[in-house]
């Protein structure tokens, strides 16, 4: 009988034992399939800076619930939502010289939001634009050539992207403007651009203004920005041309036609302007004359001692000119000038010469000694600055 009675106990104790784990198992169930799993969170967030803007670019997870984006923004907390899984936007109207932080989501189609992600961008601003510095520009002469040059387009805070727009104003109405794109060049540090890119072939000496802007990349955090922005300068400068007239079309003679060929030391050597090359002959004297096709006023010269033997330094001689060839005008004289004080040592001697001439001579009558005459450079100049 008491064994009767323990097996209905126990009957009825697994009973309610099963009956309570089968509620509770059921309840997880149910807690199980109400659970909300939340839609995916963006990957890879990266920010590009632009004017008074920023563009935001990230990677868009895989799942199935994420329908849309929504981004919060600035000190008011701006919101913005996009009505598809965009993956880059730009966000304009950042006035403010500061850093804004961007807390982007994906959202589901009831609006749930996703786990955030966020990034502190920095926009360009006006102010840091007014802060860069606009390259400077001067006018360079290679004669034929001749450039307008600017110097400083790029540096550590922006980058040249090519554009160029310039006017140019002078002497006697002297009026001009131009623009040019080079790409080619982006990033340079310096431009020099022809001045044929005016509509002319050579500026004047004189005074002159000029009023330009070039377009650069600012540079944030070694990012450069997307946007170009314009930077205007206007300068006025005295226009100075300076000829290396050894650079003219012309051509060199002499009077002694003995230097020694195949040791290339003959006197086309005299006028390259390489003090590593030299002329030489075997006398103690000679002369060198240089015929252009067109007239300058040379305003001064140099010589360069060769690389050997200081007897063989000019000591005595003239800086004749003339327009026929035959008729010669003396425009500077040197006696007992002595050997030059070093190897390959330039000197510079100043012409009061107003005159254009075709024809220049350098009349050596005698060197320091030596019964060698040699030179390294003789160099005529054009300088607009010597009155």
């Amino acid at each position: 009988m008491k064994i009767f009675k323990t097996i209905i106990f126990l009957g009825i104790l697994t009973s309610i034992i099963w009956n309570y784990g089968c509620s509770s198992m059921d309840d997880n169930y149910k807690q199980y399939t109400n659970e909300y799993n939340y839609s995916g969170k963006i990957d890879s967030l990266r920010v590009y800076p632009g004017f008074e803007r920023v563009i935001l670019a990230w990677d868009n997870p895989k799942d199935q619930k994420s329908k849309t984006i929504k981004i919060i923004y600035g000190v008011d907390s701006t919101e913005v939502e996009y009505d598809s899984m965009v993956d880059s936007v730009s966000i304009d109207g950042l006035n403010e010289g500061t850093g804004y932080e961007f807390t982007i989501y994906t959202m589901d189609s009831q609006k749930n939001i996703s786990v955030p992600t966020s990034i502190t961008a920095f926009p360009v601003s006006k102010e840091f634009v007014e802060s860069l510095t606009p390259p400077s520009i001067i006018v360079k002469t290679n004669y034929p050539k001749q450039f307008l040059s600017l110097v400083g387009l790029s540096n550590v805070l922006m980058k040249f992207s090519g554009h160029i727009e310039f006017a140019v104003t002078g002497p006697e109405g002297f009026t001009k403007s131009g623009s040019v794109y080079l790409p080619e060049l982006a990033g340079a540090s310096d431009v020099d651009i022809p001045v044929s890119s005016l509509g002319v072939d050579f500026i004047q000496p004189g005074e002159y203004s000029f009023d330009y802007k070039v377009s650069v990349w600012p540079i944030l955090g070694n990012i450069p920005s997307v946007d170009e922005v314009w930077l205007d300068n206007k300068v006025t400068t005295n226009v100075e041309v300076l000829i290396n007239l050894m650079k003219v079309p012309g051509n060199i003679t002499e009077s002694n036609n003995n230097s020694p060929g195949n040791h290339n030391e003959d006197v086309i050597k005299v006028i390259d302007d390489d003090s590593g090359t030299k002329y030489l002959t075997f006398v103690n004297h000679a002369w060198m004359m240089w015929k252009m096709d067109q007239s300058f006023a040379a305003t001064y010269y140099t010589l360069t001692s060769g690389n050997d033997g200081s007897d063989r330094d000019p000591r005595d001689w003239t800086l004749e000119a003339s327009n026929d060839g035959t008729n010669w005008t003396i425009l500077d004289e040197h006696k007992d000038e002595g050997p030059f004080p070093a190897r390959k040592y330039k000197k510079t001697f100043l012409i009061a010469n107003k005159t254009a001439y075709t024809h220049y001579r350098l009349n050596v009558t005698k060197n320091n000694g030596g019964s060698i005459f040699q030179l390294a450079d003789w160099i005529l100049y054009y300088d607009s600055s010597q009155k």
